[in-house]
């Protein structure tokens, strides 16, 4: 009888202790990984959103950047961290696009990972240079068609997003196109005013300075409908390619088996954060619909991604370089 109350009482005492350090999180700082250097857009919406969610939980955010490698060095850091939401990571679609490109990571996707919440989703523009005559969608398939790989695509590097984004179009409208990708998207924006490249896709805020000056045209943006940021421009899908979906985003995951009380901490804050009027506006250079979702959502998505990426890296021969 004394062991079984000894057994009951020391049960007893493990469930209040992981109550207790369940009510008491966050109690240190919380490490904020960004996978890319310092300074670029993934940084900025990091900064801006840890600074609010830091206020809520009552903790300091402290940003790591961890970039290189196409956001694996990051991504690794954040997989052999402990399990204890002290460690997150905001993600982007190289998250899901990696598993497919990289022959081999130093973690598996997305076992070895949490779903917290997604953030923001936004459209990327395929853009061309205004002297070329591009003028739709519909003129870029005809003219690829009429001069079968005559014309390029750029990109921000091999296996980007904007990559991708070429390569789905190029692969379901059925043209000849060659790829030409850039250390990053302002040399493939300036080559393509130079008009060195027929077009790009691309996130539409850098391109903005060139739209206004007459000297690039947005054709279309890539998510399935036009898009409010954009009033006026047709999405890619509209303009003869149905089907056609390349939707960027930022979610926030966080190392596996995350602890359930932990994962709903972090979400409520997360949500919280995502309709704070002043967040809201200053991230709204961006053109993105922001929004937290639910745990379950934000792990639908990643599935969704890593399978639809998957088939367009293995239709198009894509290979990390």
């Amino acid at each position: 009888m004394k062991k079984i109350l000894s057994t009951a009482l020391m049960a007893a005492s493990l469930c209040l202790t992981g109550i207790a350090a369940a009510q008491s999180y966050p109690n240190q700082p919380i490490r904020m990984i960004i996978p890319f250097a310092a300074g670029g857009t993934t940084d900025f919406v990091g900064r801006v959103i840890g600074e609010k969610l830091g206020e809520i939980l009552g903790q300091p955010i402290v940003i790591e950047s961890r970039g290189g490698a196409g956001t694996i060095i990051g991504t690794g850091v954040l997989a052999r961290a402990p399990s204890d939401g002290y460690t997150i990571m905001l993600a982007t679609p190289d998250f899901t696009i990696n598993p497919s490109l990289q022959p081999e990571l130093p973690y598996e996707t997305p076992k070895d990972f949490t779903p917290i919440s997604l953030i923001a989703t936004y459209p990327l523009v395929l853009a061309a240079n205004s002297e070329q005559g591009i003028k739709s969608v519909s003129d870029l398939i005809s003219r690829a068609r009429a001069k079968p790989g005559q014309l390029n695509y750029a990109s921000a590097g091999n296996g980007s997003i904007q990559h991708l984004c070429g390569a789905m179009l190029v692969d379901m409208a059925k043209l000849e196109m060659t790829h030409v990708p850039y250390k990053g998207g302002a040399p493939a924006a300036a080559d393509l005013v130079a008009g060195r490249v027929s077009v790009l896709c691309s996130g539409a805020p850098p391109l903005d300075p060139y739209v206004k000056s007459g000297k690039l045209r947005i054709l279309a943006v890539s998510t399935p409908t036009s898009h409010p940021a954009l009033p006026g421009v047709p999405s890619i899908a509209e303009s003869g390619v149905p089907g056609f979906d390349v939707t960027a985003w930022f979610g926030f995951i966080g190392p596996a088996d995350l602890p359930k009380d932990v994962v709903k901490r972090l979400n409520d804050a997360i949500v919280k954060v995502m309709q704070d009027p002043d967040l809201r506006k200053r991230l709204s250079i961006l053109g993105a619909d922001l929004a937290g979702s639910t745990p379950e959502a934000m792990g639908s998505l990643i599935n969704a991604e890593i399978e639809k990426w998957r088939k367009v890296i293995i239709a198009n021969g894509i290979k990390a370089q």
